[in-house]
């Protein structure tokens, strides 16, 4: 055992929390029916949960449903059942992983179906958090996939654990997914799988290297499973690049918005000063602009503005200003 697995095991390999890593993650199904059954309703449980938070648009329900969400067990299992050479056991945590996905899915559509309150897609926070998945998402992931598989081997970490579920975003993107197809609106299903593939390939870096940094896969293999090691870590090296691709598509994008907002709002000052006008809201959407101004006195003319932003090269068709005028008070002796 060299000194790095020493540091991430915090010492020697306990074979007992070994064991209980392979039961916890389901790599090893001794209990079926306690196993599955635990493993089914709390997930059953945390899709309703959060489909709810979701539609209600409260973060706070949605963290309690990342507590009891038990998805990320058989993703671990996946990784740690690969590092160590046994494919078989790998397929099984993988298919579970599927199967969970999918029941997850057709569930929140269910009860986006049955409760009465719509999830409104385009303004719902809880919604819009999680259907442009960016690099940083991907950077917290990583973080969250190496603490998961490190507090997965360490009995001396399991307060970790809560924090990890919160940080890994797993269940509640899958139930935007299902929220989505059933409100008709792919584009936010897509984002939230993107958001939920990208978590699920953070666990199987991460877990892979920290499982293979333990000493975990150092035994001697089969030709059949270092076979299926090699393969699988070479799809997700191709998943990820694709993955990291798309996300930085996407972060340049918001960052395209943020600027233009900066250089919109940087404008807008420039124009009202010196007037008796005060910015009190502005949005851009798109090419459009629209401002909020509220104050007294002579109005700024609009076409200066919309002059600046073309001479600015901002990139804007159309303004729109709208104007509440209020009252100046005089005092007098």
């Amino acid at each position: 055992m060299n000194a790095i697995s020493k540091l991430l095991l915090g010492g020697e390999l306990d074979r007992k929390v070994l064991l209980g890593a392979e039961r916890s993650t389901l790599m090893l199904v001794d209990d079926p029916l306690r196993q599955y059954s635990s493993f089914f309703m709390r997930l059953l449980a945390a899709t309703v949960v959060a489909t709810a938070g979701i539609a209600s648009d409260s973060a706070t329900t949605i963290i309690g449903a990342m507590l009891i969400a038990p998805l990320m067990s058989p993703m671990l299992g996946t990784a740690l059942a690969t590092a160590m050479g046994r494919p078989r056991q790998a397929l099984r945590t993988l298919a579970l992983v599927v199967f969970g996905m999918a029941l997850v899915v057709v569930a929140s559509a269910c009860v986006t179906a049955l409760i009465p309150v719509a999830a409104d897609m385009e303004t719902n926070s809880q919604v819009l958090c999680r259907v442009s998945p960016r690099l940083v998402d991907l950077i917290i992931a990583l973080a969250a996939g190496f603490m998961a598989a490190l507090a997965s081997m360490r009995a001396d970490i399991p307060d970790a654990v809560p924090g990890v579920a919160i940080s890994a975003s797993i269940v509640p993107p899958l139930c935007v997914v299902g929220a989505g197809i059933y409100e008709g609106v792919p584009s936010a299903a897509v984002g939230a799988f993107t958001l939920f593939f990208t978590n699920f390939l953070a666990i199987q870096v991460m877990g892979g290297l920290v499982y293979l940094l333990m000493g975990l896969g150092a035994r001697r293999l089969s030709e059949v499973g270092a076979q299926a090691r090699q393969i699988w870590y070479a799809l997700v090296a191709l998943a990820m690049a694709v993955v990291v691709g798309l996300l930085f598509s996407t972060s340049m994008d918001v960052l395209s918005v943020t600027q233009r907002e900066r250089q919109v709002q940087d404008v807008t000052a420039a124009w009202l000063d010196g007037s008796d006008y005060r910015v009190e809201g502005l949005e851009v959407d798109g090419e459009d602009v629209y401002v909020r101004i509220v104050g007294h006195g002579d109005v700024p003319d609009a076409r200066g503005l919309s002059d600046t932003l073309d001479e600015k090269d901002v990139g804007v068709q159309s303004v729109s200003v709208s104007v509440l005028e209020e009252q100046r008070v005089v005092t007098g002796s």
